[in-house]
């Protein structure tokens, strides 16, 4: 019987991390990249990683505010080549309503792009991996069924 991968989908701030440490020799990554990066490396071979289109647009955002946008846009492109893009698709956006809808009675919010991420890991059953606080927003969902990794816990 053949093992089946654990899927996984990269937050921004994590995917920022990778492509930050992947253009740097060792010696040149901030201790984060660095934590990022071996956690990637570790685990590719038994993982499957993804992307929620969100997190694609943020990264082209942030690379078009960039200094070397073109070198950078082209940077996203190659990773989204190797790690598979989530289109928001209307499953999706209902995860989105609902997470949201039940968050705004708590009085508890996530940003837009940063639930739209939360709710494509809830979709398709995928482990979310992020650093950003905001996520322990969705632990007070009722049916809080995302399961969340943070590879930089140790560091912060």
């Amino acid at each position: 019987m053949t093992k089946r991968n654990k899927k996984y989908l990269l937050d921004t701030n994590i995917c920022i991390d990778y492509l930050n440490a992947s253009r740097k020799t060792e010696d040149k990554r901030k201790i984060r990249e660095k934590y990022v990066f071996e956690a990637f490396e570790e685990m590719q071979d038994t993982a499957d990683f993804y992307v929620s289109q969100a997190t694609v647009v943020e990264l082209k955002f942030g690379a078009k505010k960039s200094q070397n946008e073109a070198k950078n846009l082209l940077r996203i492109e190659k990773f989204i080549e190797v790690i598979p893009e989530i289109k928001i698709d209307d499953m999706i956006w209902e995860a989105f309503i609902e997470m949201k809808t039940e968050l705004s009675r708590k009085g508890k919010m996530i940003a837009d792009m940063d639930l739209l991420i939360a709710a494509t890991a809830r979709s398709y059953d995928l482990v979310l991996i992020s650093n950003d606080k905001d996520m322990n927003n969705l632990d007070f969902l009722e049916k809080n069924l995302i399961e969340r990794e943070n590879w930089l816990k140790d560091y912060a």
